[in-house]
């Protein structure tokens, strides 16, 4: 892994950034290598990167990455990313943390339309409904 990385391969560093933050608790080394994939443009990298991002309360930063998705043309790459992940992180205990609830709380606070289907998705709702993902569904 060690050469793949060194390399500059961004599928490495997605895999290294998740080993190092739902396996080692490392976040600050796990963003690091998340962000290289993200700026690599690697899809699961880019979503990943963006969800914990808007998780720990970096609402900017978290947006602006899951923007890259072009979500609000067609939705296809935010879902097939969120598949990917679920996938890669099926089995591995996920801590849900303090600021997770507060971002899923605070984003809630705002939330009128489509209360009840956790896919429908509008320009209002879309990040309150992928913050529910990450923090529920994981």
């Amino acid at each position: 892994m060690d050469v793949t990385l060194a390399a500059g391969n961004i599928e490495a560093h997605y895999v290294r950034g998740i080993q190092e933050y739902f396996h080692k608790n490392n976040a600050t080394v796990c963003l690091a290598h998340l962000k290289i994939a993200a700026q690599g443009s690697y899809d699961n990298g880019i979503y990943l990167y963006g969800m914990i991002m808007l998780c720990r309360g970096q609402e900017e930063e978290g947006k602006a990455m899951v923007e890259k998705l072009g979500w609000r043309q067609n939705p296809i790459r935010v879902d097939e990313s969120w598949k990917n992940i679920k996938r890669s992180l099926h089995g591995i205990t996920v801590t849900t943390l303090d600021s997770y609830l507060t971002a899923y709380e605070t984003s809630m606070e705002t939330i009128n339309c489509h209360l009840e289907d956790i896919n429908a998705r509008c320009a209002t709702c879309f990040y309150f409904k992928q913050i529910t993902k990450f923090v529920f569904i994981i």
